[in-house]
């Protein structure tokens, strides 16, 4: 965790540094490379983080004014970010969001045309940041 939290102060970091970097991590180099979005999740300050692409959350992203019905459905409970193709930006731009955003109410984060994050002190329930 130290070592993606590090990564993310990184001001840039190519796809393939990134992917480098990521491996650098692996406590068993014999593992599958970590996601690209390994930073993003170690950046979201909770213990538990569920990152889903629901069908019917990137239906609605995808549709006319989703971003209007995303905040309908889901009131302030949700930091919303643009759509960025995922890796390090995605990351940085999550970051940002999140702290412009999240208040006490805030219990997931959702990635435009990408999916939605849950994310609270234990698994079984998302819980206010």
């Amino acid at each position: 965790m130290a070592h993606l939290l590090r990564l993310a102060q990184l001001d840039n970091l190519s796809d393939t540094a990134m992917v480098r970097e990521l491996r650098v991590g692996l406590t068993d180099p014999a593992s599958p490379d970590p996601s690209v979005e390994a930073i993003l999740h170690a950046l979201l300050p909770h213990k538990f983080v569920d990152h889903t692409h629901a069908d019917a959350v990137i239906a609605c992203c995808n549709s006319r004014n989703g971003e209007q019905q995303i905040r309908s459905i889901y009131g302030g409970q949700l930091v919303i970010v643009p759509y960025v193709m995922p890796g390090f930006l995605l990351a940085k731009a999550c970051a940002f969001h999140f702290a412009e955003q999240a208040g006490t109410n805030t219990v997931g984060m959702l990635l435009m045309q990408h999916g939605i994050f849950s994310f609270g002190a234990t698994a079984a329930k998302p819980t206010p940041a």
